[in-house]
């Protein structure tokens, strides 16, 4: 099978890029799951912040609907203690 010294060098080249083509398919695989598992943690962080995002937003919206409603109340009702302070003033 080995007939000369060139033969074992090229099958121990052979044999070492065997080595390192099962080498790299490993370390790509490896990569290839470090990866998918990157995007599941970075879609659970997305998840995550739409959830506080939807939390803070939308008591903020109702809070600012419900200030939007009461403000001519408001204004009606300070106007009027504006108007009896100012007439009780006169009076003394």
């Amino acid at each position: 099978m080995f007939a000369t010294s060139a033969d074992i060098l090229n099958m121990s080249l052979a044999i070492g890029f065997l080595v390192l083509v099962i080498f790299l398919c490993i370390t790509l695989f490896y990569a290839i799951l470090i990866l998918r598992d990157f995007s599941h943690v970075s879609e659970e962080i997305r998840m995550t912040v739409d959830k506080i995002h939807k939390t803070i937003t939308e008591p903020l919206r109702a809070i600012e609907f419900i200030v939007e409603k009461i403000r001519p109340y408001l204004e009606m009702f300070v106007d009027k203690r504006v108007n009896s302070a100012k007439t009780a003033s006169k009076k003394k």
